[in-house]
């Protein structure tokens, strides 16, 4: 079997400004992209957060006129992003900037995605399918989990045929400037936090046993594993200034990390569960993750047993085998402690539909870089161990 040592490698990665107060630079990075006329993709919850409005004042200090594009919703929809890419196109403008959580960063990228190569967004998942290169973007993320600032996935919810979460992943749709700035975290509920603390957990997880992974993607990963041991728990009890630093670290890392080295077999499973039912991506990661390592623990044995060391569990005179068990207990104890929903029932998911789901997530570009790919059979058993 060929190693990753046979083929060209590469890393992708935006410019980042991060630190406290980066906001201030929005401004004046959209000037310097060529921006004057610019089309601000958020939400109404940052509206109302006052982030937006803050937002606007930095544009306007560097001169730069705008349109605001807020009509974005959780798991955001095709209709949305074709919504948006005409409004942009109507008002002429040339630079977007996205401000807010995994979805109005993702909606952003899916109108640049159909602002410059046209046509209907589902035309484009898959693998490098966007050809056209898209408009200057700039990334301002309020939430630390989703990593769509420094990625090359755009996420939506195809509603052709009711609704099924897709994935486009192209280098074209990786924003030029991410501007991370952990003041916004701190306008987030405990639970939004604890819920995006696990979703970038799982993206770390998942991007360093890929089958894609390599030496300038694992020790992203691996740090980002560490911080969200370190933080996580602190930073939706306490919301310190240290601890909330430290998950946005975490969340651009395992970013960084899972971008270049992309995901597995939770995610696949995942996203049909985020399209079906309109769930919290990282709730349903949080639930998923234990029960997928416990099968995928065979297939990586030596690097589950790192991340055993990484969340903090000593492993002093035992074999790899047994510190690799290890990870499941403490993701579960970790969930607990943040008051997780532990079973896929709690979410409302009903036995009858995991069928369709299985289906869905085999088919997911998440499962081909996964440890091992499983069948739909596999996938089903899966699904109802965690029902």
């Amino acid at each position: 079997m060929e190693s990753l040592d046979d083929y060209l490698l590469k890393f992708d990665a935006p410019e980042i400004i991060f630190g406290f107060g980066a906001l201030k630079y929005l401004g004046s990075c959209c000037r310097r992209l060529g921006g004057e006329r610019i089309f601000l993709v958020t939400d109404p919850g940052i509206v109302e957060a006052g982030w937006v409005g803050e937002s606007l004042k930095h544009l306007e200090a560097e001169g730069l006129r705008y349109v605001v594009y807020d009509n974005v919703v959780s798991n955001p929809r095709d209709f949305q992003m074709e919504q948006g890419a005409q409004l942009y196109l109507e008002k002429k403008c040339d630079v977007i900037a996205a401000v807010g959580g995994g979805s109005p960063l993702d909606a952003a990228k899916g109108v640049a995605t159909l602002v410059s190569n046209h046509g209907r967004l589902y035309q484009y998942v898959g693998c490098n399918l966007v050809t056209q290169p898209i408009p200057p973007l700039i990334c301002v993320p309020s939430t630390a989990g989703t990593g769509a600032d420094v990625s090359q996935f755009v996420i939506f919810t195809d509603t052709r045929d009711g609704q099924v979460k897709r994935a486009i992943l192209s280098r074209a749709v990786m924003p030029d400037i991410s501007l991370i700035d952990p003041r916004l975290l701190f306008t987030k509920t405990r639970s939004l936090i604890a819920a995006t603390g696990m979703d970038a957990l799982t993206h770390a997880i998942e991007a360093y046993v890929s089958s894609l992974a390599w030496s300038l993607t694992d020790p992203h990963a691996l740090h980002a594993i560490e911080l969200v041991a370190l933080c996580l728990q602190n930073a939706t009890e306490r919301m310190d200034k240290f601890s909330m630093r430290g998950m946005a670290i975490a969340s651009l890392e395992a970013g960084l990390a899972f971008s270049n080295a992309i995901l597995g077999a939770v995610h696949a499973l995942a996203h049909p569960l985020g399209g079906l039912y309109d769930l919290h991506h990282g709730v349903i990661n949080s639930v998923l993750l234990p029960v997928v390592i416990e099968h995928n623990l065979k297939y990586s044995i030596e690097k589950y047993a790192k991340i055993a060391g990484v969340l903090g569990r000593c492993s002093n005179g035992m074999s790899p085998e047994e510190a690799a068990g290890q990870v499941p207990e403490i993701i579960r104890d970790l969930s607990n402690k943040l008051g997780m929903p532990t079973r896929l029932t709690e979410l409302g998911v009903k036995a009858e539909d995991i069928p369709q789901l299985a289906v869905l997530a085999q088919d997911d570009l998440c499962m081909d870089t996964n440890p091992y790919s499983y069948s739909t059979h596999e996938i089903e058993e899966i699904y109802h161990e965690v029902l």
